[in-house]
């Protein structure tokens, strides 16, 4: 996963344009051979080149993933990263579908799309997807072997735009060895949890860490959907949290929220390591591990690094729980890395080959098992990561990458940077969780 940020939007003439340009200069998928497979030509040898942003366990599966396609292509693979998926991938992503740089792009999943599509409340990604400028999957011969509704949060309009990779989940990593010291159970309530914060923090060990700094701001959604989405369980049901405040459902103003946000700020000042907004998002697996708190609070796709760092560690999973009822409190859970091949690709059928490659059986659980990730393709997978979190594994309320209330161009605390600097600010003390929840309905009032 990487940090959720949303830059400027192309406008509707310039997509028009560059939807038509791309489209003009398509040029064939790749031949289909006997058995189905794509046939990248013995005259292909690239280079295909690969974008994506950096998740350490991803980004060393990837590399690995790339290396066997070589040798066994004979082709030339490009991988190009950037820190995180905020503004310097943003720029990479605009340069490869604007000048066709990149041939594979990895994006997070885009759909839903908003109710009433503008270039106003649409992020590039879904505008390019709404435009022509990512080649239709459908017919690859991956498709039926991955989870039809995971494929659909990066589908639009019957098109699958985007390989899916799989699902991760939010929550808290605990050490069991520190838990086992002071008779510790994972808790199942809130009140459960603020005992063991407090037990932990009365033999002076920090309960909690986590990292905002190096342009991980929005990781604050880490804390802000648990508590929310736990609250609203029992008035919602399935429904999305997101999508009720994006209608006006329920109102950042209800009680209910307050409520939320204010057992964020208890948890955040209280319990969380002092400097969680300057720790850098990419040490805190390794700041884990090397026993600074007894709990991470993070996401599946950051476990292989803890253990990474120390094997030996013995960890435990659970959700936090934001809710005094324990049936409500679940993991948050999201869809994530997702592969698109570009309409302008100067290298189609070696991208399709690629897929093809790494949805094949060996070559995706080799996936699965460098990254934690829960799978997308149907079958039997087995993992470090699945093995701590039990039950909890592939499960979870799913949320969207883009949360439904948010405008990219639109009312100033409806923008995703200033809608997680706000979030942030309360945390810290800032800002009080009425005059929060205030600013956000006024702005969502003027969308």
């Amino acid at each position: 996963m990487g940090v959720k940020k949303i830059g400027k939007t192309l406008t509707p003439i310039a997509l028009v344009a560059l939807s038509t340009a791309l489209v003009a200069g398509c040029g064939t998928a790749g031949t289909t051979s006997t058995n189905g497979t794509k046939s990248s030509g013995t005259s292909d040898k690239g280079p295909l080149k690969i974008i994506m942003w950096v998740n350490p366990p991803a980004v060393a599966a990837v590399k690995k993933i790339d290396s066997e396609f070589e040798h066994k292509y004979g082709v030339q693979v490009q991988l190009q990263t950037t820190a995180n998926d905020t503004a310097g991938y943003q720029t990479a992503q605009q340069t490869a579908v604007q000048a066709g740089t990149a041939d594979i792009m990895a994006i997070q999943p885009f759909n839903p799309m908003p109710q009433k599509m503008t270039s106003n409340n649409m992020t590039n990604v879904q505008q390019w997807a709404a435009n022509n400028v990512f080649m239709p999957l459908n017919s690859e011969p991956w498709v039926s072997k991955f989870s039809a509704s995971d494929l659909g949060a990066a589908a639009y309009k019957g098109n699958d735009y985007g390989m899916v990779t799989g699902v991760y989940q939010t929550g808290l990593f605990y050490n069991k060895a520190i838990f086992a010291k002071y008779n510790l159970q994972p808790p199942t309530t809130y009140s459960e949890f603020l005992n063991v914060c407090k037990v932990l923090k009365s033999h002076g060990v920090t309960p909690v860490w986590t990292g905002l700094a190096g342009g991980a701001t929005s990781y604050v959604q880490f804390v802000m959907y648990p508590f929310m989405q736990a609250l609203l369980a029992p008035t919602l049901g399935n429904a999305s949290a997101s999508a009720a405040l994006a209608s006006g459902k329920v109102k950042w103003t209800d009680a209910t929220m307050i409520k939320a946000f204010t057992r964020e700020q208890n948890f955040a000042q209280n319990y969380l390591e002092p400097n969680y907004a300057g720790e850098n998002w990419q040490q805190m697996p390794g700041d884990f591990a090397a026993g600074k708190a007894a709990m991470l609070l993070d996401g599946s796709w950051d476990l292989s690094s803890v253990l990474q760092a120390n094997p030996k560690m013995q960890i435990g999973y659970f959700p936090i729980p934001g809710s005094n009822t324990a049936s409500n409190n679940q993991s948050i859970a999201n869809p994530d890395l997702t592969w698109v091949v570009l309409n302008n690709s100067k290298q189609k059928s070696l991208a399709e080959e690629w897929l093809n490659f790494f949805a094949s059986k060996p070559i995706y659980d080799q996936y699965v098992q460098m990254t934690g990730i829960s799978p997308s393709e149907q079958g039997t997978f087995t993992s470090q990561t699945a093995t701590i979190m039990g039950k909890w594994f592939g499960t979870g309320r799913v949320i969207s990458q883009t949360p439904d209330w948010m405008i990219p161009s639109g009312p100033y605390y409806m923008q995703p940077t200033n809608f997680w600097n706000e979030q942030l600010k309360m945390l810290q003390g800032g800002i009080t969780p009425n005059a929060l929840a205030q600013q956000y309905q006024q702005s969502q009032n003027q969308a």
